[in-house]
């Protein structure tokens, strides 16, 4: 017989497992939030639920990212200069940043 614990531990595996396999599946997903519901802790669920959002945000950011550096590799000035602002802010974050025209 499977735990509160173990069932919670099984179904973050399988998110993990999607994510690294890149296959989604919006209404695969929201139907196990469904199910889970009525079933799990507010605390599991919450886990649940924080799991699937940061599933889709780290893919969506991914083919964003992807579609703007192909752009900027194509010469689009546009992007280029997006790529630079996006590149700079996340050094901001407490990264190191270069600064290479002294």
């Amino acid at each position: 017989m499977r735990t509160k614990s173990g069932s919670i531990q099984g179904l973050l595996e399988g998110i993990e497992q999607a994510r690294q396999r890149q296959e989604f599946d919006i209404a695969a997903d929201l139907r196990q939030l469904r199910e889970q519901y009525p079933r799990q802790s507010k605390r599991a669920f919450l886990q649940l639920l924080d799991a699937l959002i940061e599933k889709y945000e780290v893919e969506e950011t991914a083919a964003v990212h992807a579609a703007l550096v192909e752009k900027a590799r194509g010469g689009d000035l546009a992007a280029i200069r997006l790529y630079r602002e996006s590149q700079a802010e996340a050094g901001s974050k407490g990264g190191v940043v270069i600064v290479d025209d002294i």
